[in-house]
């Protein structure tokens, strides 16, 4: 949790133009975030064979094989369990959970995997569930509607936008009505012991603290040149207010006497 003063660095890579000039910031390649005095890094890499993944200093993976929450900016709104129905009146299971949301606001696939159904599911509304390998499914209920393109059988990437927040389907309110399902059960999303993205080993694992190596001396190197450049500020500063001068300009505006 982060509860004020933590220290955030990142580097990303920029273009310029022949003059030297940036006109284009790209892609990120490294984050730190220093929480407790403890600084958690994560370095981008792109193997020669595979997607981008998302490491730490020691070659492991951050991202879950599932996301707990597949959704920005949302409150939890109902837990996994038994409760009073809102509608019928009476107690029945809530198996998942669901997330108040603005309508249309986008939900994310929780993991890699491939849709196995799409459409109007009764109670459930416009609905989708995608399995993620042979132990793990994941449902998302009530949508307002669904990304174009998507159908049985559309491979979804982690992160990726499946659908929007909506009312469809027995509903008392926009929101994400989602479900975890292991071995043909709905288990609670944030009890489970979700599993994790596999570790780099061996060749792989060699290649990228070579990667982990260039970025780390390519940080040290900006920092060092930001001091540089932020102690001349400071050393220009002095020297003109010496001269009844500060930032360039004088500070008595009857001196006509030009800043050097």
């Amino acid at each position: 949790d982060l509860h004020g003063g933590e220290k955030f660095q990142i580097m990303y890579r920029s273009q310029k133009d022949e003059a030297g000039r940036i006109v284009r910031h790209s892609d990120i390649v490294y984050t730190s975030l220093t929480v407790g005095g403890k600084a958690r890094k994560l370095y981008v890499y792109e193997p020669p064979k595979g997607p981008v993944q998302y490491l730490n200093e020691r070659g492991q993976g951050n991202r879950r094989a599932l996301m707990k929450t597949p959704i920005d900016g949302a409150r939890l709104t109902s837990r996994f369990g038994y409760r009073k129905h809102p509608l019928l009146g009476f107690t029945k299971l809530h198996a998942g959970v669901d997330f108040g949301a603005r309508p249309g606001t986008p939900i994310y696939a929780a993991g890699d995997g491939t849709i196995v159904k799409i459409g109007w599911f009764g109670t459930y509304g416009r609905y989708i569930r995608i399995r993620h390998g042979s132990v793990y499914e994941t449902a998302y209920a009530h949508m307002s509607r669904f990304r174009r393109g998507l159908r049985v059988g559309s491979r979804v990437k982690q992160g990726d936008t499946v659908g929007y927040v909506g009312s469809s389907g027995r509903s008392t309110g926009p929101h994400l009505h989602y479900e975890v399902i292991r071995n043909g059960r709905q288990v609670n999303p944030m009890k489970i012991a979700l599993p994790s993205r596999k570790n780099l080993k061996g060749r792989e694992l060699k290649q990228f603290l070579a990667h982990r190596k260039e970025i780390d001396a390519r940080y040290a190197a900006l920092g060092k040149a930001n001091e540089r450049q932020r102690q001349g500020s400071v050393q220009t500063v002095r020297s003109d207010a010496a001269a009844g001068c500060r930032n360039g300009v004088r500070t008595d505006p009857k001196d006509t006497r030009p800043c050097n």
